[in-house]
């Protein structure tokens, strides 16, 4: 009786499932008919721009950070002139919790990430300010809206915001600078007090990197970037001070395929010295730093209409 209700069990989620993907695919191809028609007249009549890609990544590696598995990245943007709004997507393996779950669990359903970010962008110089929202918060049983700024409590998801400013050289000199500091939601540690109360602390967490595009035989591009943090901030855990988190080698190829689409393929490793020093220091009591992986690596895929 028990294998009788399991089976019922798997089915009836298995339905449910594939009428999901139905109402999915369904959504997508129409999306993509209305896409191409607006896509046409706007480049023509009005003179936006659009960059629509997708990424399919072996790992979500972000900052020195290990942040997911395999994972699907679709990215849509619209531009006029230099102003331009932008929606990124994290859809990862463990993302796909369609599963029963308990009555009482925080992570429910289907817990994508979701960037939205509005920037302007010319001479070389990308400003942008982004609000990255993640679907596994619930702050007392509820789930936390997109543009609910408050901070969630510690060890929850939730919202972040930040500021960046990027620099590009130029196509000749290929070297950047990518500045960026949190400014709302998720961001802060408790300061203990004599009296043995806390307060909360914002961190205003700062990212900096420097890159540089090495041209290769054979149509190759070799990324390289170095990313530092400098000062206590979430990259290194709320801890200690300047420290470098990612040194990153990135090495791509692209292909046009027709006259519309462009596919990209990358492999990537990276290195976060700070949390790797940690290690070494102190084998017994260390604790890793999100996601706990000093070494990562990373193959993946991307197509782009150009």
């Amino acid at each position: 009786m028990v294998f009788k209700y399991l089976i019922v069990d798997k089915v009836q989620c298995a339905i449910a499932l594939s009428r999901k993907l139905k109402n999915v695919l369904k959504t997508g191809t129409l999306f993509a008919c209305l896409f191409a028609c607006a896509h046409t007249y706007a480049q023509d009549k009005v003179g936006l721009t659009y960059n629509v890609g997708v990424d399919v990544t072996a790992n979500y590696i972000w900052r020195g950070m290990y942040a997911g598995g395999l994972g699907v990245q679709p990215d849509v943007s619209v531009g006029y002139g230099g102003l331009y709004v932008d929606m990124w997507w994290n859809i990862g393996s463990t993302d796909w919790t369609f599963q029963t779950t308990p009555a009482n669990a925080r992570v429910k359903g289907f817990n994508p990430e979701v960037d939205m970010s509005i920037g302007f962008s010319r001479w070389g110089l990308d400003i942008k300010f982004m609000h990255m929202y993640y679907f596994d918060t619930y702050s007392g049983g509820t789930p936390s809206h997109y543009f609910d700024f408050k901070d969630p409590e510690d060890g929850v998801g939730g919202i972040t915001t930040e500021w960046r400013v990027k620099y590009r050289v130029s196509d000749k000199l290929p070297l950047s600078i990518l500045l960026c500091t949190r400014t709302w939601g998720r961001d802060g540690y408790f300061v203990e007090h004599e009296d043995g109360t806390q307060t909360r602390k914002r961190a205003y967490s700062s990212y900096i990197e420097l890159g540089y595009d090495f041209r290769l035989p054979w149509e190759l591009t070799l990324a390289a970037r170095v990313g530092m943090t400098p000062w206590k901030s979430t990259y290194t855990g709320y801890q200690g001070d300047f420290a470098i988190v990612n040194v990153n080698a990135k090495l791509m190829r692209s292909w046009d395929i027709a006259d519309k689409c462009r596919m990209n393929v990358f492999a990537e490793l990276m290195l976060n010295p700070y949390d790797l020093s940690r290690m070494a220091a102190d084998k017994e009591d260390y604790i890793p730093i999100n996601g706990g992986r000093q070494c990562l690596w990373n193959i993946g895929c991307g197509f782009y209409l150009k």
